[in-house]
């Protein structure tokens, strides 16, 4: 849990860095787009760049221990979310 433990206390942050403004929207369990209160307001901070990150690890919707379909189901969510991203 890296540099992902520095963003726990928020879902989405912007931080100016050399007059550049860099906005951060980690998506943990909502993968919505249209709906996501944190997502919405990291956009209308006017980022420069937004940089939306998921972790995908063992614990992420407990994959060590769901079906291989749940665990697909989520892969293609994610797919899905990478792929509305790039719209």
């Amino acid at each position: 849990m890296h540099v992902f433990n520095l963003l726990s206390s928020a879902m989405a942050t912007t931080t100016t860095l050399s007059a550049k403004t860099i906005g951060i929207h980690w998506f943990r369990r909502g993968l919505r787009l249209k709906d996501n209160p944190a997502l919405i307001a990291a956009i209308e901070r006017n980022p420069k760049h937004l940089y939306p990150v998921y972790c995908l690890d063992a614990d992420s919707y407990n994959l060590r221990h769901c079906t291989p379909l749940r665990a697909n189901f989520l892969l293609e969510c994610l797919q899905d979310l990478d792929n509305n991203l790039r719209a």
